[in-house]
């Protein structure tokens, strides 16, 4: 097990963190915990060791296509540094300790629109930033004295049934408003 949560000051900010760039400069994907597959073994956000295109990493590309954003441009980073494996029930605790390297990672880069990939990431992020964002809508958020929009969707995984739907509807309604976040 990698418990990253444990001395967050030690944490490298650089590791599992993508820093966006072109139009994806100010567009920060916060996931989960890293995966078993991908870069915690690949070192880039989305590919596995081969530099194959994971299917998550493929179902966001789909939709920031119309907004001439990929997850190659956009910025990076799981909420949770530490890899938990099956060990679900350890993500808050890892969370919290790792919340200090997220904020840290915030603050390195001007970031203007935050988006939190998943259910059980968006309940982390919610306890741990002392906000009550909604699936599917941009919100304000004041993190360490810096406001964000956020925009919590859920998991672009093919697991997620329904997932993939319920993105394309949530950002068919805030294409417009992403476009003038992040100045398009």
């Amino acid at each position: 097990m990698e418990h990253y949560c444990q001395d967050s000051n030690k944490f490298p900010l650089e590791k599992y963190h993508q820093p966006g760039k072109g139009k994806g400069r100010t567009v920060l994907i916060v996931g989960e915990s890293p995966a078993a597959n991908g870069w915690r073994v690949s070192g880039k956000a989305f590919y596995t060791l081969q530099g194959k295109l994971l299917p998550s990493g493929k179902r966001l590309n789909e939709l920031f296509l119309p907004l001439g954003l990929s997850v190659e441009t956009c910025g990076f980073t799981e909420l949770v540094k530490c890899f938990v494996g099956k060990e679900r029930k350890k993500l808050f605790e890892c969370g919290r300790g790792c919340w200090p390297i997220l904020l840290k990672q915030l603050k390195s880069a001007e970031y203007k629109l935050i988006i939190v990939l998943g259910v059980e990431t968006l309940r982390i992020f919610n306890e741990l930033a002392m906000t009550h964002l909604v699936m599917g809508t941009i919100s304000e958020a004041s993190i360490n004295n810096h406001k964000y929009a956020v925009l919590p969707i859920y998991h672009p995984s093919p697991i997620n049934p329904h997932g993939q739907r319920k993105n394309r509807l949530i950002f068919e309604s805030v294409k417009e408003e992403i476009n003038q976040l992040i100045g398009i």
